[in-house]
């Protein structure tokens, strides 16, 4: 099934790039993915660096433009889980929970509020957490 971006989803891609093109050149630099990676907390090496940037970048100019940013980021929106893929991840927070098939709610608020591209607030993440449990 094919995902048609919304217009919300590419101001939000918009956003994003701009954040990581700090000079403003119209592409994303191996200076500038190094220095978001760093941001990130992720340490990657030169090398690693080259790889990630000729994965994305398709016209080979060693620089991601923005639409090669989109097409990559909107692999990740189309993204879709199997069963398997969910209950895997579900088995990661569940641990050593008394009754199979539940999460702690420690467990859960640490997990909206740490993983993911979708990540909210610890606020949220307690009013989310009250709703399911009223």
């Amino acid at each position: 099934m094919t995902h048609h971006l919304t217009s919300e989803e590419l101001v939000e891609f918009r956003e994003i790039f701009n954040l990581v093109d700090r000079d403003r050149g119209g592409s994303i630099t191996k200076v500038e993915l190094g220095e978001l990676m760093d941001t990130l907390g992720i340490d990657t090496s030169p090398e690693e660096i080259d790889l990630m940037i000729h994965e994305i970048d398709q016209d080979s100019n060693g620089e991601i433009d923005f639409d090669e940013f989109v097409a990559v980021m909107s692999r990740k929106v189309n993204a879709t889980y199997t069963a398997d893929q969910v209950k895997n991840a579900f088995k990661a927070f569940e641990g050593n929970a008394s009754a199979p098939g539940f999460i702690k709610a420690d467990k859960l608020l640490v997990a909206l509020t740490t993983y993911g591209a979708d990540k909210i607030s610890p606020e949220q993440a307690q009013e989310l957490i009250s709703q399911v449990l009223a």
